[in-house]
C-alpha cells in the first residue's frame, strides 16, 4: 500500500492549515457576515428540509427517545454537507489549481485535500453552534457528544480518500465533475439524513447499511443525544474510509508524474 501522500499530509500540515485559512478568508472576503455564512447557509437548508419533511409530509424521526426532528436532521445533515462540498471541490481542485501544481510545484495531494478540510472547518463551526442551541430545540447534548470526534475522523479520512481518487480521475476525464454532482444527489437520499435507518422499509435496511456514510451519520446522532453507540457500523465505515484513503494515495502516486502536464 502506498502511504507517501498520507505521510506528506502530516509533513505539510502547517502549509495545509495556511491554505485552509486562506481559502476561508477569500471565500468570505468583503462579506459583512463573514464566517457566519458558514452557519447561515446550512441553517437555511435545514429550515427548508425541516419544514418540508416535518410539517408538510409530517415525517417523525424522533424515535423512542423523542428527539426533535430538527436535532435528528441537523446531526445527519451537517456532516453530509461537509462531505458533499469537500468532494465536489476536491474533484476539480487539480484542474482549477493547475497553476499551483505546475508553476509553484505544490504536491497534488495537498491541493486536493485543502477543500476537504475547509469544508470540515465549516462543519465544526456549525456543529459547535448546534450543541449550544440544542437545549432551545428541546434536547440538550449528551456528555458523549465529545466522542463525535470518532465519526468525524472517519468522515475526514473517507473524504480525503475519495477526493484523491476523484481529483486524479478528473484530470484524465473532465466529465467526472458532472458525474459526481449526480452521484452525490443519489448518495444523499441513500444516506439516513432526512430519515433514520429504523423507519426505512425492512427489506432496504441491509442495503442502506452498506453505505459507509450510514454508520458515520448514525454515530454522530447517537453520540450527540445519547444511546448505545453503533460500534459495528462505525467500524464498517472506518474500514471503507481506510480503503478509500489507501486507494486514493495510490491514485495520486500513480498520476504524480503526469498531473502537472495535464492540468
Amino acid at each position: 500500500m502506498t502511504t507517501g501522500p498520507i505521510r506528506e499530509l502530516w509533513r505539510q500540515r502547517d502549509l495545509l492549515a495556511s491554505l485552509v485559512v486562506r481559502d476561508l478568508r477569500a471565500r468570505y472576503a468583503g462579506s459583512s457576515a463573514g464566517l457566519l455564512w458558514a452557519v447561515l447557509n446550512p441553517l437555511i437548508q435545514l429550515t427548508i428540509l425541516t419544514t418540508v419533511f416535518s410539517l408538510v409530509l409530517q415525517i417523525r424521526l424522533g424515535g423512542p427517545s423523542g428527539v426533535p426532528f430538527a436535532v435528528t436532521l441537523a446531526w445527519g445533515f451537517l456532516p453530509w454537507l461537509a462531505l458533499q462540498e469537500g468532494l465536489a471541490k476536491a474533484t476539480t481542485a487539480l484542474v482549477d489549481g493547475g497553476v499551483l501544481v505546475r508553476r509553484m510545484a505544490f504536491r497534488p495531494e495537498i491541493v486536493v485535500v485543502q477543500p476537504v478540510l475547509a469544508a470540515v472547518a465549516q462543519e465544526l463551526v456549525g456543529l459547535g453552534l448546534l450543541v449550544a442551541v440544542m437545549p432551545l430545540l428541546g434536547e440538550a447534548a449528551a456528555p458523549s457528544v465529545v466522542f463525535c470526534v470518532i465519526p468525524l475522523t472517519i468522515q475526514v479520512a473517507l473524504g480525503i480518500g475519495i477526493g484523491w481518487i476523484l481529483g486524479v480521475l478528473h484530470v484524465y476525464l473532465r466529465d467526472t465533475a458532472q458525474v459526481v454532482v449526480a452521484a452525490l444527489q443519489a448518495w444523499f437520499y441513500l444516506t439516513p439524513i432526512v430519515y433514520t435507518l429504523d423507519i426505512a422499509p425492512e427489506g432496504l435496511r441491509g442495503f442502506l447499511s452498506l453505505n459507509p456514510m450510514c454508520g458515520i451519520v448514525e454515530g454522530f446522532r447517537v453520540l450527540a443525544v445519547g444511546g448505545p453507540t453503533p460500534w459495528g457500523a462505525l467500524a464498517y465505515s472506518a474500514g471503507w474510509a481506510l480503503m478509500a484513503l489507501f486507494a486514493g494515495a495510490a491514485a495520486i502516486e500513480r498520476g504524480r508524474s503526469e498531473i502537472p502536464d495535464l492540468v
